[in-house]
């Protein structure tokens, strides 16, 4: 029986890859304006296949109406910690500030682009848009702190002309991974 069982598992394990979505097909396009709001937290679920955080949005000062209940997706849990996220940072309760990308089939959904937790800094989860803001000179007037990882991570992702362009700044190192800050 254990056999079948395994072939039967070993045959399913393509269906589960492809399963897995493309988050700019649900949140467009990761270099378009974000949308911003203030909340409470509450729930968390700081798991895979992605850390989900419920708020309920306090101020009428962003881009949503107070009282309005949103989710906030992100990355799985292992590249949340090596963007320098942990769980226990999170409490329900906790107010947030923090700018995501809205669903583009205007579910309560955001996928989460940065994130302050109280009166801590606004801190950044996605490296690779942190990247393309930093070539475009945009980054620093986003007063976030950039994804943890971001120095030593190769930039491909960010695209090859944003690669360029942070090369010509002398953000990237002889090995093709960025520098941040800038020596």
């Amino acid at each position: 029986m254990r056999f079948f069982v395994a072939i039967f598992l070993f045959l399913m394990m393509p269906l589960a890859i492809q399963a897995h979505h493309n988050t700019q097909t649900e949140f467009g396009w990761f270099d378009e304006e974000t949308k911003y709001a203030e909340g409470e937290i509450k729930r968390i679920r700081w798991g895979n296949p992605h850390v989900m955080v419920d708020v309920e949005i306090t101020s009428s000062e962003g881009d949503f109406t107070a009282g309005e209940s949103w989710r906030l997706i992100s990355h799985p849990v292992a590249i949340m910690t090596a963007h320098g996220f942990d769980g226990s940072e999170f409490a329900v309760g906790d107010s947030l500030k923090f700018h995501g990308h809205a669903h583009l089939r205007d579910h309560p959904l955001l996928w989460l682009r940065a994130v302050q937790v109280n009166d801590g800094p606004m801190r950044s989860s996605m490296r690779f848009n942190d990247m393309i803001d930093i070539a475009n000179g945009v980054f620093e007037a986003k007063n976030m702190l950039p994804a943890a990882n971001t120095s030593g991570s190769p930039p491909g992702r960010a695209g090859a002309e944003n690669v360029e362009k942070l090369r010509a700044m002398g953000l990237i190192d002889d090995d093709g991974l960025m520098i941040w800050p800038p020596p």
